[in-house]
């Protein structure tokens, strides 16, 4: 498949659907189709050859659930890890982690090009299938509480003498209580598969090139809780 004559399908929330069209209009492809991913269960059975690009996931079984349907299409695909302001990143470009098989990148690249903010391979090739969606997800447990935080220092703009430190530590419980799981199930994902950077990046990350950065960090993750929670 070439992306002058092969069918690609975007999922993404809808929020974000017009700023990626106004992104990827100058490559003119002539089949893209931008879908809000909670359509995803309702795309029918297309013709073979295709691409799926997908981001936004609420979780990893919503990847797979993806990732079911592109095998089972004979698609190949591509998940992502968007972050940006919509109304920003129509002009100025996403940042972002790519994931999925080489082939896929292969195919998808002048996409994912167009999306970054400074055009060719200017975004991290996080890992293999799913590891875009692991890094997007472990952000939106990372930044959640640091929200809830700011409501509990700050309550009315201002810092507050009468904040509540003990919500501040169940927060922060809690976060650790969804990370490690999301962590172990990522690692279950990537067990044994063998990992070549799409692009020379990794050398920024002091890892070995055949060493994924998604998965490196989730095992970063996990030592460090482990150690947090030894007796």
């Amino acid at each position: 498949m070439t992306l002058l004559n092969g069918p690609v399908l975007f999922l993404a929330p809808a929020a974000i659907l017009e700023s990626l069209q106004s992104r990827l209009a100058p490559l003119q492809l002539p089949q893209l189709m931008l879908l809000p991913l909670d359509m995803q269960a309702q795309i029918p059975a297309l013709l073979k050859g295709g691409l799926l690009i997908s981001a936004g996931h609420q979780n990893l079984e919503d990847y797979l659930r993806c990732a079911d349907w592109a095998e089972a299409q004979d698609w190949l695909h591509i998940d992502l890890a968007l972050i940006g302001e919509p109304q920003c990143a129509a002009q100025l470009g996403w940042m972002m982690a790519a994931s999925g098989t080489q082939a896929a990148l292969e195919a998808g690249a002048p996409i994912i090009d167009a999306l970054a903010p400074a055009g060719r391979n200017s975004w991290l090739h996080a890992g293999g299938d799913g590891a875009a969606s692991f890094l997007a997800l472990l952000q939106h447990i990372m930044m959640q509480p640091l929200i809830e935080s700011w409501k509990i220092i700050f309550p009315n703009g201002k810092p507050s003498p009468k904040a509540d430190l003990s919500k501040l530590a169940e927060l922060q419980a809690a976060q650790w209580q969804a990370i490690a799981p999301l962590c172990q199930a990522y690692l279950a994902l990537a067990n044994e598969r063998n990992y070549r950077a799409f692009h020379h990046q990794l050398a920024l990350f002091d890892l070995a090139d055949n060493q994924e950065p998604a998965e490196a960090l989730a095992q970063l993750l996990m030592q460090f809780f482990s150690g947090h929670h030894r007796p």
